[in-house]
């Protein structure tokens, strides 16, 4: 059996972990509270002492001699920034003096520091710090996968609570996009698409910043399964999209009918195009029993999300029928390998996606 799927759950858990301690230590590390519920920019001697501070624990990270020095150092500086009592303010400035001590651990060769460095710059909730963990993702600048399975795990939490402008979802959903087309680990994928459908479901975020964040999403679907599409060989990433089409069809189940709309451009041709990649690695595929289900997986919720979006696009096509009518084809003909069956309905949902109102 595979290792990676626990060494990925293993790796993001730790990534995600808080010491039980970090309250404790970031009480008694001297940090006045003045400054963590400060209204305003903080003034010189507030700065100096933040700088300080920082400057301490960073050095801890970047040289502590064991784990637990490293941890606590990461924990003491979390801590301020999830103070209750926390303000804007403070958290800008906080965050940027973060990003000027530990951008550089972020991006070292000692995974464990790095880790701690990245963990400690999200909860900064800063645009400024949240930058530094997103270009961890990148495969072009970062060879290790574990860390890029770690900062694009940090990257969806830190959505979630993230103070920045609504333009800001958008920008690093695009980053997050390119990083995954070019991702060839699975679970590094599987996070980055994953970050993405976070961003998009932020509740603060607008429908049109949100329509522009789900299309940067399908728009990276789009370009891994052109791809993919190329090949003749089972795709390992077939994983990863089979655990993003099963978050993107829920999403798509409760979207408003406008904004299902808005990415059915992208995103339906880009559904047709992995049924075309069963199609072009059909006998590597069902080769590999473990790959072969997440390929069986991934037919079934592309026929799902087809039916679904081709309804709201195509409604005289389907007037008279109802959705619990739709009886699937891919998945069965695929477990079953009735590769003409299989192949017959390729071809129908890609004649119809190739057509209005798909393409202008």
């Amino acid at each position: 059996m595979s290792f990676r799927p626990l060494f990925g759950s293993l790796l993001v858990g730790f990534v995600l972990a808080f010491c039980g301690s970090a309250e404790a230590l970031g009480q008694s590390a001297g940090l006045d509270r003045s400054i963590i519920s400060a209204s305003g920019a903080l003034n010189d001697g507030q700065k100096t002492s933040v700088s300080s501070f920082v400057a301490r624990h960073a050095e801890a990270i970047r040289t502590g001699g064991d784990a637990r020095s490293v941890e606590e150092a990461r924990a003491a500086l979390a801590t301020p920034a999830r103070d209750p009592s926390a303000t804007p303010s403070f958290r800008k400035a906080y965050g940027q003096i973060l990003v000027t001590e530990l951008a550089t651990v972020a991006k070292g060769s000692d995974l464990h520091r790095a880790l701690n460095a990245m963990q400690a710059l999200r909860f900064s909730r800063t645009p400024e710090a949240l930058d530094v963990i997103i270009e961890r993702t990148a495969v072009a600048g970062e060879s290790s996968s574990a860390k890029r399975i770690a900062a694009a795990s940090l990257a969806a939490d830190a959505f979630e609570d993230l103070d920045a402008s609504n333009a800001y979802f958008e920008t690093a959903a695009r980053r997050l996009r390119d990083a995954a087309v070019s991702e060839t680990d699975w679970l590094a994928l599987q996070q980055k698409l994953a970050a993405i459908g976070t961003a998009a479901r932020r509740k603060e975020l607008p429908a049109e910043n949100a329509r522009n964040v789900r299309k940067a999403q399908a728009e990276a679907l789009a370009s891994i399964a052109k791809a993919m599409k190329a090949s003749s060989t089972a795709e390992p990433r077939m994983q990863a999209i089979q655990r993003t089409l099963v978050g993107l069809r829920n999403d798509l189940l409760v979207m408003q009918s406008a904004d299902r709309s808005a990415v059915a451009k992208v995103l339906a041709p880009a559904l047709s195009d992995l049924i075309g990649c069963a199609g072009a690695q059909w006998d590597a595929a069902h080769a590999d029993a473990t790959l072969s289900a997440s390929y069986a997986s991934v037919l079934n919720n592309c026929e799902v999300l087809l039916r679904l979006i081709d309804r709201g696009e195509r409604p005289q096509a389907y007037a008279g029928t109802k959705p619990e009518g739709d009886a699937r084809v891919l998945g069965p003909s695929w477990d079953s390998k009735d590769k003409a069956k299989f192949e017959a309905e390729a071809t129908r949902w890609a004649g119809i996606v190739s057509g209005a109102p798909y393409k202008n």
